[in-house]
């Protein structure tokens, strides 16, 4: 008895063991199955278009059946925004009674902003002024994730890349105004239709370099300025009030350039410092002769300038300062008539500081002086102070105070800016 219970005790022991062996085996085979399932999915998830959102899988529909995304696919629906700038601008000059010393809604900006497929984006903004109505101001499509390395394309009606603050949108800027020089040299913000590439590329572990060339039809300003040489709302473009005529040629294009790099001071100090230039061999006028008949000239027009940015701001406090210098050359022909052309050197710069006291709070100083575009005998400058608060994210209180020193009388102007955000904006990295 003793014999036969030591047998069944030795036997239940050997199978306890097998089974326990045999379930260990499953479980390691079961875990390497589950990983490689896993790593599969990844790599469809990685490779495949980001089409299919929350909820049961539906099919997108495209510009060949005439349709939008469907309700669910919200990665391909836009991001809208709206964007008002409220200004109260004092002056004591004499002869700005429609311009100063008023409220003036001076922009609403709204933005749609979204992906057309995988390999691009869309961005559209739409600018509706108080006095002038509505505008285009930006719409183009933007290559992001198509060619190879680290190129971007865009393409379309679009802010120049030039300089630091030109290609701002006025709302985006540290104070109220463009600075004068580029109102005087660029018409206000530098915008254009035509292409874009970008490439950017590591320089070091410390370092960024960035770089962009594109063509346009022409060299065109848009400034919403309340002061300055573009005051109230501007626009410098290649017509006349002469019908035009004649042959497009590649000369009457524009081309225009951007190198700028990026080091690494410290955890949170960086120095940028950054080349532009914008060129237009043959920019076409037209005229009326003393018979009223049309005729056709063409100017040079070109405009380089080189900036530097130190910027130390500490992410977890927001403390910190921002110091900002451009200077400027302009070299461009000019005529009334058609007949006597004048060629035109002139020199300008500017300065920005901004000191922020902690997340909300910031205050500023600008500086800036300028031959004038036109006639370099003439002679600008201003200077000023502003206070910044931002109430919250989506809120923006700001008092500005400058004084302005031209050909003609001296002025000073003070004023006060309310600009509110809805909705998610942004316009990318202010390179």
């Amino acid at each position: 008895m003793v014999w036969t219970c030591a047998v069944v005790s030795s036997a239940r022991s050997q199978t306890t063991e097998d089974l326990q062996r045999r379930i260990e085996e499953l479980e390691l085979r079961h875990s390497a199955e589950v990983d490689a399932l896993r790593e599969e999915l990844r790599a469809v998830t990685r490779d495949a278009p980001r089409e299919v959102q929350d909820g049961e899988p539906v099919p997108r529909r495209g510009l060949s059946e005439g349709g939008q995304t469907t309700v669910f696919d919200n990665l391909f629906n836009p991001a809208i925004s709206v964007i008002g700038d409220f200004v109260f601008a004092g002056s004591d000059q004499d002869d700005a009674f429609d311009r100063l010393n008023r409220f003036t809604l001076r922009d609403v900006e709204v933005g749609f902003v979204g992906r057309v497929d995988p390999f691009a984006s869309y961005q559209v903004y739409l600018h509706i002024e108080e006095e002038t109505g509505f505008e285009i101001e930006e719409a183009y499509v933007f290559v992001d994730d198509a060619l190879p390395d680290t190129f971007e394309l865009k393409v379309g009606h679009y802010s120049v890349d030039f300089g630091k603050f030109s290609a701002l949108h006025d709302h985006d800027l540290p104070m109220l105004d463009k600075p004068q020089v580029l109102q005087d040299y660029l018409g206000g913000s530098l915008r254009g239709t035509g292409v874009e590439l970008h490439h950017w590329t590591g320089l070091g572990d410390t370092s960024t370099l960035r770089w962009s060339a594109g063509i346009t039809n022409g060299i065109q300003g848009d400034a919403h300025s309340m002061f300055g040489p573009a005051a109230g709302h501007h626009h410098s473009h290649d017509g006349a009030d002469v019908e035009s005529f004649g042959k497009r040629r590649f000369e009457n294009f524009a081309f225009h350039g951007r190198a700028t790099a990026v080091v690494e001071l410290g955890a949170a100090a960086t120095v940028q410092v950054g080349a532009s230039i914008a060129y237009q061999p043959k920019a076409v006028r037209f005229f009326e002769d003393t018979s009223m008949q049309p005729f056709r000239r063409s100017f040079e027009q070109r405009v380089v300038g080189l900036d530097a940015t130190y910027r130390n701001v500490d992410q977890a406090t927001g403390r910190g300062v921002v110091l900002v210098g451009e200077a400027l050359w302009s070299t461009q022909e000019f005529s009334n008539d058609g007949f006597d052309v004048s060629r035109v050197g002139a020199f300008g710069g500017h300065l920005c500081g901004e000191a922020f006291l902690g997340r909300q709070w910031s205050v500023g100083a600008t500086a800036g002086a300028f031959e004038h575009a036109e006639d370099a005998s003439e002679r600008s400058s201003d200077y000023g102070a502003f206070a910044t608060w931002k109430v919250d994210e989506f809120n923006r209180l700001r008092l500005e105070a400058r004084r302005f020193q031209d050909p003609g009388p001296d002025s000073f102007g003070i004023s006060m800016q309310w600009t509110i955000i809805l909705g998610t904006h942004g316009h990318g990295i202010p390179w």
